[in-house]
């Protein structure tokens, strides 16, 4: 229940009659302390939900006594039926339970009854150590937390949890309200804004995520509350700033945003190829120092990730880009080819801090990366539609085999180490079974992937991802953070899962990894799905039937291959 206490003023038409409710008191004791019913309240009255108490009230005398008297009243106690502890007066009596040592009993005391009370308890009573009055007490909507309230108001074969069931972004509570509960949206919008004090808005999706725009966002309205829907938050350690109504968020991924980001390592390159407002891309970066080309189509998340790169001084680190998702992966290929081998700097220090050793002793050195000439992941976050933009990947690194680690041969043939090895791939994907059939769900995404890809890949291991990221925590932790919990591959050498365990430098060829997310829907749940992408796909040649924007490709295979560094790309490009 809610600790707020309200004022002891006498209320005027008590909900429930002192007599009908003493009767349920003594076959149910905790019913005392439930919400009124007001099955199918639409419009909130919090009037209608102050009750009166019939309750005995134990003043102490001697506050040197209290654990002793607690001790032997403990049978009698009118308990909290959430928390199974002795209600506080404070709620119940006011200002008069602030000032006294009161302990509240069920109404099933009888003052004048010692066998109505435990033996101890009267003989306490007898010893003037305590005194026994019959005393009423009051308590109000604001003693009632959301879940009592609610289950007073909506039917009850059909309350699920409601109360629980929304997502928290900044200010805003996200709910998914359908079917009867449409009748009922703005009472449970008002409840949960009383309720939760961070709180100052709540909305409820019209259309699905997707239905409405390619850029993930949905038709919004607003239940309670103010109508801003610019929000500031805190998520794995980073700060974001952003218009939730023009652009994709979703908390409940802070774990996975989190678990993806420990992949990378120090000096990665790493291609976020629908990065938002960039939850993969900012934490990668900030924590682990990877270097990150972080992609979105939407023009409101890009702006967002400019100013959240920049909010999170990873600047030097994360660059954020404005075009297609398959001319990016293309594109931002060729140009680390070209780029690879320069260098760049971070400064870890804040930006105030004194940059003299003498008079700041804890001036941490700047930290200098060589830009490698390929990404080691590519992350593609459009569950709806990522793994339509696998065939980008076909012919992508055409004619240059020399540069890449051959699959077919052992690392230690000489001149395998020091080449490339070809990039992990994550790509997020919806499908209609759930964690238990995991199995069902692996195959159908397999050849769904193998489909697009143009190349027959094969399930290697499947994995609930939470579980999977709480044992590399604990791992880390057990190992005090040593460097080897956090070398990239870690996460996939924990041991959970089905199949067999995988490290990412003996990722098999045309092995992929299938992960449960989360649920999103009772048919419709998130996979990742991990793979290094195929020799025979990296290098085959391209379609000779190419698409505009393929022709375009082509004619930029020239300008990485130069060191130009007015070469411009198409779409937006800041850093």
């Amino acid at each position: 229940m809610n600790r707020k206490k309200s004022s002891s003023t006498p209320v005027e038409n008590p909900v429930e009659q002192d007599e009908e409710m003493l009767k349920r008191a003594l076959l149910h004791p905790s019913s005392l302390l439930r919400a009124p019913q007001h099955l199918g309240m639409k419009v909130l009255d919090r009037d209608a939900f102050t009750k009166r108490i019939p309750t005995v009230a134990a003043y102490i005398k001697d506050k040197r006594n209290i654990q002793r008297i607690r001790k032997a009243a403990g049978s009698v106690f009118l308990l909290d039926p959430l928390d199974r502890t002795v209600i506080d007066p404070k709620r119940l009596y006011g200002d008069e339970g602030k000032q006294t040592y009161i302990i509240p009993l069920l109404p099933s005391v009888n003052v004048d009854d010692e066998s109505s009370m435990p033996a101890d308890l009267a003989q306490l009573v007898k010893e003037d150590k305590v005194e026994l009055v019959p005393k009423e007490g009051i308590l109000t909507y604001a003693d009632f937390g959301s879940e009592e309230i609610l289950k007073s108001i909506l039917p009850r074969d059909r309350y699920d949890g409601i109360h629980r069931g929304f997502t928290l972004t900044g200010h805003i509570a996200h709910l998914n309200i359908h079917g009867e509960f449409t009748n009922y949206k703005e009472v449970i919008a008002q409840v949960i804004m009383d309720k939760n004090p961070t709180v100052e808005t709540v909305v409820s999706k019209i259309e699905d995520v997707g239905s409405h725009s390619e850029f993930r966002t949905f038709p919004m309205e607003i239940l309670a509350g103010k109508s801003d829907t610019q929000v500031s938050l805190r998520s794995s350690g980073c700060h974001y700033d952003f218009d939730f109504a023009k652009v994709y968020w979703n908390s409940r991924l802070e774990n996975e945003h989190d678990r993806v980001a420990n992949l990378c390592a120090k000096g990665d390159a790493v291609c976020d190829v629908m990065a938002g407002v960039g939850p993969f891309a900012i934490p990668a970066a900030r924590h682990n120092r990877a270097l990150v080309w972080a992609n979105d189509l939407n023009g409101d998340s890009y702006e967002s990730m400019v100013r959240n790169v920049e909010k999170n001084r990873v600047s030097s680190l994360v660059y954020p880009f404005n075009t297609d998702g398959r001319e990016f992966i293309r594109l931002s290929s060729k140009a680390l080819l070209r780029d690879g081998g320069k260098t760049i700097t971070f400064d870890p220090n804040p930006p105030n801090a004194p940059r003299d050793p003498a008079i700041n002793s804890k001036l941490k050195p700047i930290e200098t990366y060589t830009i490698p000439k390929v990404f080691k992941r590519f992350i593609m976050n459009l569950p709806a539609s990522a793994v339509e933009f696998l065939d980008a990947y076909i012919g992508l690194y055409a004619g240059l085999e020399p540069l890449f680690q051959d699959p077919s041969k052992s690392l230690a043939t000489p001149g395998q180490e020091e080449k490339y090895p070809l990039p992990i791939i994550h790509v997020y994907t919806f499908n209609r079974h759930n964690l238990k059939d995991i199995e069902e769900a692996a195959k159908e995404i397999c050849q769904v992937v193998s489909g697009y890809l143009d190349y027959p890949m094969r399930v290697e291991r499947t994995d609930n991802l939470k579980d999977l990221y709480a044992q590399t925590m604990q791992a880390k932790t057990k190992e005090n953070n040593s460097k080897k919990a956090t070398t990239s591959g870690g996460a996939e050498n924990a041991p959970s899962g089905s199949g067999k365990v995988i490290s990412e430098e003996s990722f098999p060829e045309g092995g992929i990894s299938v992960g449960y997310v989360r649920a999103v829907a009772p048919v419709k749940s998130m996979y990742c799905v991990s793979f290094r992408l195929p020799w025979e796909v990296a290098f085959r040649t391209p379609p000779k039937e190419l698409s505009e924007m393929e022709k375009k490709l082509e004619q930029m295979k020239s300008i990485w291959l130069k060191s130009d560094e007015t070469a411009q790309w198409p779409g937006k490009l800041k850093q």
